[in-house]
Order: structure tokens, then C-alpha cells, then sequence
């Protein structure tokens, strides 16, 4: 490109009048006129194309050498004033100097691009019929013409007027022109409007400063862009000033500045922290972090410029992952860690970390770049969703699965260090009579209560779990011996039942406490979990609010019983339960006039159960309810059975349990069985406890004035075992009250002659009947009659009979002699 420019200048170089330059025929003539059409200054072409010599050109006219075909409007002499309100595209005949007329194109355009530089103007003359084209008609036979064709830019060669004199094929091809039309256009409507007046502008400082550069996008007559880099320099043509110069295209470089602009805004605007260091001399030093590394850390790049990242580290934390990274730098490779590092305040946050190296032509990693996630609220996040996983939402303790993981590590270091851990299941007792009465919130204010002492009663690496609504369990490590375990769990218990307010009335909760000692009772969690809870189990049967610890024997007892309650839950459905009827006779004239309806179990292994042994597993899973209900339907069918024997005034008494009398849809269930059986209600009696009334006397009283309502008979079992007092047994409305056996063991008996004579005289004082169970001797009969009891039950008259023995003994009209 160098060679080509100071060729062309050294050709080019000005002439004056008469001067010649030893150059072949240049057929582009170039004439400069005033406004009055005098011809200023030519170029060699001129002479050249016409055979005028300086001399002959010198003061002419143009019309004078120059005949224009005529134009519309216009005589064939032009005026040069068109030309200067417009540019002027024409044909005509140049007369040469021999005679000879050449039919030439002919362009005349103000000699500056400058509008304020007015007067003189160019009239490029172009040969019609040359068979040269027109681009090299300057140096057509000059070897720069090879070599400005084989250039792998743009060149070109610009008069003041803005027209082209000289360009290469590579400008033909970016403004998809051919060569005869690029001579008459201006050179500033290659381009865009947006950039054509700083394109004008870098033209005329060329001309002024001799030299400039900029770059702009030429735009072709389709349509096609082309992105160019353009350096011009000032020269001249005898006395016509130009430039010349060239467009390199840059437009994949163009391509590639708008792909890393894409990316550096991609990088300013990420919501991820960056950072980008250099490696110098071994060391990483920060050369750019984005706007979002300064809000997430408070550090500005200026500030941190040239630091390794390094600083903001918290030492000996998470020395593992930063061990990762300097090995991953020191090797040059990619890596990801987690870790934490410090805010400018000091505050500790969570960074998901990415390292890449970046490398250069050569392969050389120059660069690192590191892209943060601030994970801190995920980590949190995380941190509770583990907690919640791990510990029971209402009281904060451990839960079955924490538990379980504890109890492991609990077990296996007392295994392997010989020493006595414990495993405590805690079921508070009533608690559903705590919702049921003072409400669930109240309940969940027990709860935490309770949850609260656990913890003050035990040590910090001790564990405290609750596993069910009202199940606690413990886990005690490393204990002296049994004795102060012992001791330990009494304090527990004590201090579990003491008394709890909750908006201003007392709860007493109480607790059923199984214990099992590892590796004593087991060595694996689940030997373990079964020994605490069988000892739990135990203790909930042994009457509640006691503690229990596991044995051998124990664990006999509870296998025993889950067998029982195993089978019990078969039995209902096989019907293995059948009803015995105790005739009830009355005292004054011994007619039978009722019967008490005695459950028994006919197991097809073991024969006849006794109720003692059964009722209660009913009663604590939740079977009585069902076998409550099975009685009740047996007991009506039995009263159908006598009303069709003509029998409508007997009475059969059922047991009540208190889950069945807790139960809110009890009176509504048993006013539908007895439409359904068709049984008046007066002969159906129930018998509940005196204990069953006591511990909730106001949902007892509730309960039994349902019943009371549907007509049915009420009385009061096993009285005078309780401690029910004289105003509460006043509202209860009762029927009867029976006599708890115990009471007749021995009437000669002072003290127990004085309570049955009270029993029988409070009954009537409170105008019920009085019956008494149990009655198995003469002399208990006696002293019944003396003291006018008014019904007696008892193997004295009669076991409990068959349906069958019950009506042949009441059709016979049986009675208890005198």
C-alpha cells in the first residue's frame, strides 16, 4: 500500500500551465472553471485526450471545447449556474484539436463538498466509446494498475466535488455499482444518512490537515453493508487537489466488537457476581469484578484493583475447599466450591464459586474468571428445611428420625466405651381429656410446657424427643449405675406432673414412663425402642403415673398381652364373645326382676377368658367401643326374646366403659339401635363406675343426662370404691347405686357393716335403690334384709346363666326363699 502511494504521487504530482509529465494518454479529463465557464486549470488528460497544448487551453471557454447535447429545458450551451444548484450528469462532444469531435460523458459538480466554497466547479470528461474501463483510465498504462486491482481493500481517488477519479474493483463490488455508473455519483451517497455528514466532514479535513481516518458502513445499491476502516491522504492532479486512499473491511471484526459488547453488558448486567483476574509473576490479581460483586460484597473495583480475591477469606474456615482451589489455580483447571467468605461490613455469606481459566492464542492461561452465586438464604433455607425435617414443628425437640440417629450413637458408644445409657418413653395420661376440656390450644401449651421440663432435666448431650401427640422420649448417656438412673427418672416424672396454668385454671398432667438400658436390654436401636416401649406399656397397665423398667419377665407380660390384643381384634368379627345374664332379685318378695349382662371370651385355644383379663386390653386399644356395642345389641335381643314370652317389665343392666361414655354421638347411637330393636328404654339399664364419673364430673354429667333423656335406667357401679361426694351424687341422675362387693366380705365385720348400712341409707335418703353384687352367703343376705337393701346379685341365687337358663328361670317364676 506504501509502494502504491508514492507511486501515484510521484506520477500525480502538480503541474502548472505548460508543464507535461512523461505519462501515457490519460483519457479522463478534468477541467476547473469559474462561474463564468473559464477554464482555471486542467490535467494532463486533457491534453492528452484532445491534443491541445497548454497554450491553446489557456483563457478558453468551455463551450468553447465542449458542445453539450441538448437537455430538456435547456439550450445546448449549459450555464454553469445549474450546476450549482444541482449536480450536472451529461453527454456531449469534446472538440479536439485535430477536428475530430469525441463523444464524451461529462459531470460538472461544485468543486468543494464545503456549500460555503462556492465559484469554482469540476467537469470530469469521460470518452463515450473507450474500451478501457473507465477506473483506469488515469493509469491505464501504468503497472499500479495491477497493482491497486490485486489490493485486498478499497482504493479510490476523490476530487473536491466529492466524485470519484480513480477506484478498484473491491469498491464496485461493496456498492454492487457497475463501472460506468460510479463516475457520477457523489461519493457521501455510498453511505448512510445517519453518517453521511461526518463522512463529508472527514473528506474535507483530508483536504485541509492532508490526512484522515474513520469508519463508516457503505451501503450498495441492493442493500448490502459492508463495514469499512477508510485512511485518506491529500495529493493533487496538476492543479486539481484529491485524495486517495483505502477501505480495509472490518466487517467480522465489527461483527466480533458487538459479540464481546453483547457479552461485557452480559457480564455488567449478571445478577451473579464476576470477577476476572491476571496471572502476573504467580499471583492472581483482580483486574475487573462487575457491578454485581460490589453490591454483594461492598467492595468497588477501585478499591480492590489489583488484590488477590484471597482477602476476603475468613482463615481457618473451610480450609478444605480453598485447598481445592489453590490446587485448581496452581494446575490451571476449572473448579467449583462452596464456602464463605466475608462482606466489607464483616458480615459471613455463602458463595456457590465457579473458577475457569482463560488462555490466549498460544494456549497460555492469562486469566482467571470466577462467577459467584450468593447462596446464603438457600443455605438458611436449607438449614431450616433440615431442622423442620429433624424436629417436631410445635416443641423444637428431636423427632422420630433425629431420634433414631441418636440412638445409635448413643448405643454404639456405650458399647464400645462399656458404659450405661438409657431410653425413656414418657405417655403423658388423659391428655385427649386436657384437649377435649380446655381445648387443643391449651393442649399445645401442655405440650411445649412439658417439652420445656424434659429438657431442664436432662444434659445438653442427652436428647429429648417427641415422637407422637402425647409420646416424649429420652435419650440419658453415660449413667453411674441403676440407682441414680432411677433416681433421675423419679425427678422427671415428679416434675412433669407438676401443676400447669393455662389462662388461669390448673391442668395436673401426669405420665406412664417405660425405661430400657442399653447395651443392657439391647444393643441395637430397634432392641431397644421395643424394651422402652414394653416398659411402657407396663406402666400404663400398672395404673398410670409410674415408671416402669424393662425385664426379662416384662417382656413375657407384654408379649402375652399383644398376643391377647392381637386375638381380642379377631375375636369380635369370629364372634367367640358370648353374654352370661346374673339374675338381680328383689329383696322383698325374692322375684327375679332383672340380670346383669356379663361379657365372657370363648377363645378356641384357651378357653373361657375371664373378663379381668381382656376388658382392660379393650379398654386401651380402643376395642370396647365395638364390643360395647356388640353387648348392648346382644342385651336387647335378649329383651325381645322375654317380651315374646310375655315378659315386658324385666330390666338388663350393660357396663358402660368410660371410652364408650366419652364418646359424643353415644346417646344418638344408642337411641338408634333401640328403635331398631324395638326395646323401651326403661328396660334397658347401664351401669357406669363411680371412678368413671369422678375423673370428669362435668363431662360425666353431660353424657348422662343425654341418656337419662332416651328413657333408659342409669345406676352407679361398684359405689363407695370412689371418692364421689354428696353434692356431685346429688345431680348425677342415677337410678341406683350398687354396693361394691368389698363391702360384704364380712358384715359381722364392724367396719364394713357401719359403710353398707350408710351406702343402703344415703341410697334411699336420695330417693334411689340400692342393690348389692357379690352376695355369696347366708349371713350377707341376712344383713342385707335387715337393712333393707332393695336388690341383691350373687352366686348366693345364681351365677350368670345362659339366654336359654335366664328365660326358663323367669317363666318358672324362680325365686329366692324367704
Amino acid at each position: 500500500m506504501q509502494l502504491c502511494r508514492l507511486y501515484l504521487h510521484a506520477q500525480m504530482s502538480s503541474t502548472h500551465e505548460g508543464e507535461a509529465l512523461n505519462l501515457s494518454p490519460l483519457p479522463l479529463a478534468v477541467f476547473v472553471v469559474d462561474a463564468d465557464g473559464t477554464i482555471a486549470s486542467w490535467n494532463k488528460a486533457c491534453e492528452k485526450l484532445a491534443g491541445y497544448t497548454a497554450a491553446d487551453i489557456r483563457s478558453k471557454r468551455l463551450d468553447e471545447i465542449i458542445e453539450f447535447d441538448a437537455i430538456a429545458g435547456s439550450s445546448p450551451a449549459v450555464p454553469l449556474t445549474i450546476a450549482v444548484r444541482v449536480e450536472l450528469d451529461s453527454t456531449g462532444q469534446l472538440r479536439c484539436a485535430d477536428g475530430r469531435c469525441l463523444p464524451v460523458r461529462i459531470t460538472i459538480a461544485p468543486q468543494s463538498l464545503d456549500p460555503e466554497q462556492t465559484g469554482a466547479f469540476s467537469v470530469i470528461v469521460i470518452p463515450r466509446a473507450g474500451q478501457v474501463p473507465p477506473r483506469y483510465a488515469l493509469i491505464q498504462d501504468l503497472p499500479t494498475a495491477d497493482i491497486i486491482e490485486g489490493l485486498p481493500c478499497v482504493f479510490y481517488v476523490i476530487d473536491q466535488s466529492g466524485h470519484l477519479l480513480l477506484w478498484n474493483h473491491q469498491l464496485e463490488a461493496a456498492l454492487e455499482m457497475t463501472s460506468e455508473e460510479l463516475p457520477t455519483c457523489e461519493v457521501q451517497y455510498f453511505f448512510d444518512e445517519r453518517e453521511r455528514q461526518e463522512v463529508v466532514q472527514k473528506i474535507l479535513d483530508a483536504f485541509e490537515h492532508g490526512h484522515s481516518s474513520h469508519e463508516a458502513e457503505l451501503i450498495g445499491k441492493h442493500g448490502k453493508r459492508t463495514s469499512l476502516l477508510f485512511h485518506c491522504a491529500r495529493t493533487s492532479l496538476g492543479d486539481l487537489p484529491v485524495i486517495f486512499g483505502t477501505g480495509l473491511d472490518i466487517s467480522a471484526r465489527k461483527q466480533t466488537e458487538q459479540g464481546l459488547r453483547v457479552r461485557e453488558r452480559a457480564i455488567y448486567s449478571s445478577v451473579n457476581a464476576i470477577v476476572i483476574t491476571c496471572c502476573e509473576g504467580g499471583d492472581n490479581k483482580i483486574e475487573y469484578v462487575n457491578p454485581a460483586f460490589e453490591q454483594m460484597t461492598g467492595y468497588a473495583l477501585a478499591e480492590i484493583k489489583g488484590r488477590n480475591p484471597r482477602f476476603m477469606r475468613i482463615e481457618g474456615c473451610d480450609v478444605a475447599e480453598h485447598r481445592r482451589i489453590h490446587d485448581a489455580l496452581r494446575k490451571r483447571q476449572s473448579v467449583q466450591v462452596i464456602l464463605r467468605n466475608a462482606r466489607k461490613n464483616g458480615e459471613v455469606f455463602w458463595n456457590d464459586l465457579r473458577i475457569d481459566p482463560v488462555s490466549n492464542i498460544d494456549g497460555e492461561v492469562t486469566h482467571f474468571v470466577a462467577i459467584i452465586n450468593d447462596i446464603t438464604e438457600a443455605r438458611h433455607y436449607e438449614r431450616r428445611l433440615h431442622h423442620l425435617a429433624h424436629h417436631d414443628p410445635l416443641t423444637g425437640l428431636a423427632n422420630r428420625t433425629l431420634l433414631q440417629d441418636e440412638l445409635k450413637f448413643s448405643i454404639d458408644f456405650a458399647v464400645r466405651n462399656k458404659v450405661l445409657g438409657a431410653l425413656a418413653f414418657l405417655d403423658l395420661d388423659n391428655f385427649k381429656h386436657i384437649n377435649d376440656n380446655f381445648g387443643h390450644d391449651a393442649g399445645d401449651v401442655v405440650l411445649r410446657e412439658i417439652a420445656g421440663r424434659l429438657k431442664l432435666s436432662v444434659r445438653d448431650n442427652d436428647t429429648v424427643a417427641r415422637v407422637g401427640g402425647d409420646e416424649f422420649v429420652l435419650v440419658i448417656n453415660n449413667q453411674p449405675g441403676d440407682e441414680q438412673l432411677a433416681d433421675l427418672i423419679e425427678r422427671i416424672r415428679l416434675r412433669v406432673s407438676a401443676p400447669i396454668t393455662v389462662g388461669g385454671r390448673d391442668i395436673l398432667p401426669s405420665t406412664s414412663i417405660g425405661v430400657a438400658r442399653f447395651p443392657v436390654d439391647g444393643d441395637t436401636v430397634d432392641r431397644v425402642m421395643r424394651a422402652a416401649d414394653a416398659a411402657m406399656y407396663h406402666a400404663k397397665a400398672m395404673g398410670k403415673n409410674n415408671c416402669q423398667f424393662y425385664s426379662s419377665e416384662l417382656n413375657q407380660i407384654v408379649h402375652q398381652h399383644l398376643m391377647l390384643e392381637a386375638s381380642l381384634s379377631r375375636a369380635i368379627g369370629n364372634h367367640e364373645m358370648v353374654l352370661g345374664y346374673q339374675p338381680k332379685v328383689d329383696l322383698r318378695t325374692g322375684k327375679v326382676v332383672g340380670a346383669e349382662a356379663l361379657v365372657r371370651w370363648n377363645h378356641p385355644e384357651s378357653g373361657m377368658v375371664p373378663p379381668d383379663q381382656f376388658i382392660p386390653v379393650a379398654e386401651q386399644t380402643g376395642l370396647i367401643v365395638p364390643l360395647g356395642e356388640w353387648v348392648i345389641v346382644e342385651a336387647c335381643g335378649a329383651l325381645k326374646a322375654l317380651a315374646r314370652l310375655g315378659i315386658d317389665d324385666f330390666v338388663i343392666s350393660v357396663n358402660l366403659s368410660a371410652r364408650q361414655l366419652r364418646q359424643r354421638q353415644f346417646a344418638a347411637s344408642l337411641a338408634r339401635i333401640l328403635k331398631r330393636e324395638g326395646i323401651d328404654p326403661r328396660n334397658l339399664e347401664l351401669e357406669v363406675t363411680e371412678s368413671q364419673l369422678m375423673d370428669h364430673p362435668d363431662e360425666a354429667m353431660q353424657a348422662l343426662a343425654e341418656l337419662k333423656t332416651l328413657g333408659v335406667r342409669l345406676s352407679i357401679d361398684d359405689f363407695g370404691t370412689g371418692y364421689s361426694s354428696l353434692s356431685h351424687l346429688q345431680k348425677f341422675p342415677v337410678d341406683f347405686i350398687k354396693i361394691d362387693r368389698s363391702f360384704l366380705g364380712e358384715v359381722a365385720h364392724d367396719g364394713h357393716a357401719v359403710i353398707t348400712r350408710a351406702i343402703i341409707a344415703l341410697g334411699h335418703n336420695l330417693k334411689l335403690k340400692v342393690i348389692a353384687e357379690g352376695v355369696e352367703t347366708l349371713e350377707q343376705l341376712t344383713f342385707l334384709r335387715d337393712h333393707d337393701c332393695d336388690q341383691m346379685q350373687g352366686y348366693y341365687f345364681s351365677p350368670a346363666l345362659s339366654q336359654q337358663s335366664l328365660e326358663e328361670m323367669v317363666c318358672s317364676d324362680t325365686r329366692l326363699p324367704g
